[in-house]
């Protein structure tokens, strides 16, 4: 037999965990010397003492571990308790990735508020302007510079005159995502009257408010921008009022890289309507 010392070595629980365990009649000692009080353990309960640290490191509850040991002591039996734990354990998993994803999305969307704090979007109007211009519809947004390169040919094969402050727009309607169409509006503010200009056309747009940001180098944060302005037009009691445009103060064809363009991306606003009824 063991003194309760070495079985404690042996077994890695502690005299104070073997003392626990006898009172709850989980790993009671083999014997106790009366005149004593000492306890002493067979070598044979070390394997209990290993199957005890090793259903603990699986998760199971002293109580339900002293059910398995001692009420059910077919391996068919610890199978179902084995399978029915890793249920447990994998739903447990699931939850936490869950709020896994949740904290990370929480922190994406912490950053971006952080980072678009650094956006500063302003009510502007854009006063009215006669333009020419170019309505087509593209495949992608890329081609844009097409419809430009058209416009300008136009303009200086006309020797249509541009305005000051002049204004190069592109205008957003609405995106056929079904037949992978973007309906776009090139622009290039002048002054004067002109007939036979080919494709082109010339029109009046009227002064608008807009919401407004300015916008330095590549799109790639295009998407964050825009959002923010959303977010500015709902807190200030605005709503949408026609479709959004960029103004290229310094664009594609201008700039030599993209880290120089410089862009007003602009979302026509009128105040909100509070209906009395």
């Amino acid at each position: 037999m063991l003194r309760i010392s070495d079985f404690s070595i042996l077994s890695q629980l502690s005299t104070k965990m073997l003392r626990h365990y006898a009172d709850i009649d989980l790993l009671p000692p083999g014997f106790i010397d009366e005149s004593t009080g000492y306890r002493y353990y067979y070598e044979h309960q070390l394997a209990v003492a290993n199957k005890i640290n090793m259903l603990k490191t699986m998760g199971f509850s002293l109580h339900l571990i002293k059910k398995i040991l001692y009420e059910y002591d077919e391996d068919i039996h610890l199978m179902k308790f084995l399978n029915m734990q890793a249920a447990q354990l994998q739903e447990e998993i699931n939850e936490k990735q869950d709020k896994i994803l949740l904290i990370k999305s929480m922190i994406k969307h912490l950053n971006a508020q952080k980072e678009s704090s650094k956006y500063t979007v302003t009510a502007k109007k854009i006063p009215q302007r006669r333009v020419i211009y170019l309505r087509a519809q593209i495949k992608q947004y890329q081609d844009e510079t097409l419809l430009w390169k058209r416009l300008s040919r136009i303009v200086h094969g006309q020797n249509v005159r541009l305005s000051y402050p002049h204004f190069n727009i592109t205008v957003f309607y609405e995106e056929d995502v079904l037949n992978q169409r973007i309906d776009i509006e090139v622009q290039k503010c002048i002054s004067g009257d002109y007939e036979n200009l080919q494709e082109a056309n010339i029109k009046i747009e009227k002064e608008q408010t807009v919401a407004s940001f300015i916008y330095e180098g590549n799109y790639n944060k295009l998407s964050e921008v825009n959002e923010t302005i959303a977010r500015w037009i709902l807190d200030n009691d605005y709503e949408l009022n026609g479709s959004p445009f960029n103004i290229y103060h310094i664009s594609p064809e201008e700039a030599n890289e993209a880290a120089n363009l410089l862009t007003e991306i602009c979302f026509p606003i009128k105040k909100k309507t509070n209906f009395i009824g």
